[in-house]
Parts: structure tokens; sequence; C-alpha cells
């Protein structure tokens, strides 16, 4: 898993915000959420600044830890966590049926590293849609240092109203993104239109499960906690997002909650009471180690203040994932694979 320094870390930390003004966004970004008072339809109406903030605080942060790809999966027996990563993105690019020289659209593409790997993978071209600048110019580096820039693009823009003609792509995926839209027809219908007729569409969606009770308050918890540490306005059933790609016009082709059956689950990784030298940064050490630096670092004013609260903000959404992992309420890979009609 390649990652970036402790030093990139905190001195990259709040992206585009100023640094004199992240403790302020990150407070502002916490009251927009259930657990501190926040509404759904508030945060449904500022979804955009919503999930700005969120990415440009918390990026520096996923790139210490997680690497490029800011995405689960799950892992077989012997397998590395850097191994399951690649074989998730490879999944989604056969599924498609991808070919040498096609143009695809990757919706809600973070820093690029799974259009980099699919892309190398498929013999593609691949843009990706992000409406986070800070996002982008990472990702823009990271095309750079591939030899892909000729290959790979960015294009700023958000994906309820993306800025692309109809029938554009040969084909589209998102990776846990498309749960920040705040209407899931809207969103896919978005990217239907984008699409070339007969060609198909294939994600892995944030979803609450069937065995999810709204009427639990352990369930509502662990919902609401999520919700804060990863940005989101809300988390739709695996239910709703299929009736929403057939609201939007999409014919589905087949779904499958994917997590279930692994041999290892996609919350492995972030499980702190799991150890290995793979997964150290998501431990109880690495978060230990982390905590202290950033609190270290805050103190003598080489990290902006604020920046350990971003830290505890995403390891509340943390634990939260892998206490809903666990109980088997919530999944980060409901796929499915649908198609435009002709």
């Amino acid at each position: 898993m390649s990652k970036t320094s402790p030093w990139h870390l905190v001195s990259d930390a709040g992206g585009k915000i100023e640094k004199s003004e992240i403790h302020s966004a990150v407070e502002r970004y916490k009251n927009y959420h259930t657990v501190n008072g926040g509404e759904e339809e508030t945060r449904r109406a500022n979804y955009a600044d919503l999930t700005n903030k969120y990415y440009d605080l918390a990026t520096s942060f996923y790139e210490y830890g997680w690497g490029e790809s800011f995405h689960t999966a799950p892992r077989f027996k012997g397998e590395s966590f850097r191994e399951s990563i690649k074989r998730y993105e490879h999944f989604l690019a056969l599924q498609l049926g991808l070919k040498p020289g096609q143009k695809v659209l990757d919706v809600g593409c973070g820093i690029g590293g799974p259009l980099r790997e699919i892309s190398r993978f498929s013999l593609t071209s691949i843009t990706g849609l992000n409406n986070n600048e800070y996002q982008i110019s990472r990702g823009q580096i990271k095309n750079r240092l591939a030899g892909l820039e000729k290959n790979c693009d960015f294009v700023k823009g958000d994906f309820m109203k993306m800025p692309f003609p109809d029938n554009t792509f040969d084909a589209a995926y998102a990776i846990e993104a498309t749960c920040h839209a705040p209407d899931a027809v809207g969103c896919y219908g978005e990217i239907l239109r984008v699409l070339k007729p007969g060609q198909c569409f294939a994600a892995y969606e944030w979803c609450m499960t069937d065995s999810y009770d709204p009427n639990n308050a352990e369930h509502q918890k662990i919902k609401a906690e999520i919700e804060i540490g990863n940005g989101l306005t809300d988390i739709r059933t695996t239910a709703h997002c299929l009736e929403a790609l057939e609201k939007a016009g999409f014919e589905i082709i087949w779904s499958k909650d994917a997590a279930v059956g692994a041999q290892i689950p996609w919350f492995h990784a972030m499980d702190k009471d799991n150890f290995s030298l793979s997964t150290i940064h998501t431990s109880s050490l690495g978060r230990l180690f982390t905590q202290n630096l950033v609190w270290l670092l805050e103190c003598l004013g080489l990290a902006a203040k604020g920046s350990g609260e971003v830290h505890k903000v995403l390891e509340t959404g943390g634990d939260a994932l892998v206490a809903g992992g666990k109980k088997g309420i919530f999944t980060t890979m409901f796929f499915f694979l649908v198609r435009k009609p002709f």
C-alpha cells in the first residue's frame, strides 16, 4: 500500500482550506450531522459544501493511512491488502467488458488510484469526475508521476449536473462515491445521460443492508457516526439503490452484496484490534502514533489547529464502519451492473 509520509499528512491537512481556517471548518462540518444536532434536509441542501469540506479535511489522512485508492475490498486468505484492492478494481473492468481505446468515466474519482489502475489494466482512456479541487490537484501530480497524463484526466464537476454532452462515454463506474449524492435517482440519471446507448455502468455502493433496523437505537447511532465520519448526507438501503437505478432508466443486469461470504471481511484493515505490517496505520498502535504525532505537531505550530479534530472525526467514522460491518447492517460493497437501453 503506497502511502504518503507523516509530514505530508500534517502539512497538507485541510487541502485548499486556509490553515488558519481549518479549526472553524471542522466545526462547521461537524454541525451538519445528526450527532451534533444537524438535520438530514440541511445536509441534502448543502451536500456539495458538506462533501468538499470533508475531502479537503480528510484527503491527506486518507493518503497516509490508505494509499491512493480510497475504498475497501474483501480479501482471500493469503492475499495482501494491496492485491485485494487491485483485484477489486480489475473486477469492475472485467464486468464492464472494457476494451482498449474506449472512453470511460470514473464518477467521484478521488485522487485517481482506481482510474490509473483500471486504465493500465484495460488500456482505456479514463476521465475522473470530481468536485473537489484539492483532490484533483493531487491526482494530476500522480498521473504525471505514473506517466498516464495522456490516458487519464480529471474534470471538476458535480455528478448531479455533469459537464458532459449526452452519449459521451463507452462505460462508467463508481467506487464508493455516489453514496455522497443527495438524490440517487438524479445522480444515476446523469450517469445514464452521458453513457452511450447500450453501454454499462457498474458500481460499489455504500448501503444499509436488510438487517438494519431504523427503530433500533444502536443501529441509528452506528449509521449517524458513519455519516459524520465519511461526509455523507444519508445512507440508502440496497433496495433503495435498485429502485433508484430503475427509476433513472437503467436495466439491471445483476447485483450482489460482495461482502457476503468474504474470507476476510472488508472492514478487517480498519479494525483497530487487528494488527499486521500491511495495516499498521489503522491498528490501535498505528492510530495512537498518528494521534500523538498530530497532537505534537499541532502544539509546535507545525500542523494547523484543528488537525487533531479531523483525525478524531475520521476515527469515529472508522470505528462505526467496523461496527456496522460486524453487525451486518452496513456494507461498502453493494455491487451492481446496469445497462442503458438502446
